[in-house]
C-alpha cells in the first residue's frame, strides 16, 4: 500500500473512532483498557498509527459498533472480525 493511502486510510479509520466517541460522549481513557492505551487511542485517532485488528475489536465494542466499521466505513454486511451486523 502506498504511503499516501495509507495515511488516508490511518485517517479515515481514527476519524470514524473519534466522531463515534465524541457522538457517545466518551474521552479517549474511557476507551482505554488494557492493550489499547489512551495514547494508543489518540495516535489512531490522529491518524499516526494503524490499530490492530485486536484493538479494532475492543474499541467497536465500547463504541457500539463493528471493527468493519471502524475499518472500512461498510455498514452493509456482516464484521469478518466479529461477525456482528453493524
Amino acid at each position: 500500500m502506498g504511503t499516501a493511502l495509507r495515511s488516508r486510510t490511518m485517517s479515515a479509520v481514527g476519524q470514524r473512532i473519534k466522531r463515534l466517541r465524541e457522538e457517545r460522549g466518551l474521552s479517549q481513557r474511557d476507551l482505554a483498557e488494557p492493550g489499547v492505551s489512551y495514547a494508543y487511542v489518540s495516535r489512531i485517532e490522529d491518524g499516526q498509527r494503524t490499530p490492530s485488528a485486536k484493538a479494532l475489536r475492543k474499541l467497536a465494542e465500547k463504541l457500539g459498533t463493528t471493527a468493519l466499521y471502524l475499518e472500512t466505513g461498510d455498514v452493509s454486511a456482516p464484521c469478518p472480525h466479529c461477525g456482528r451486523d453493524a
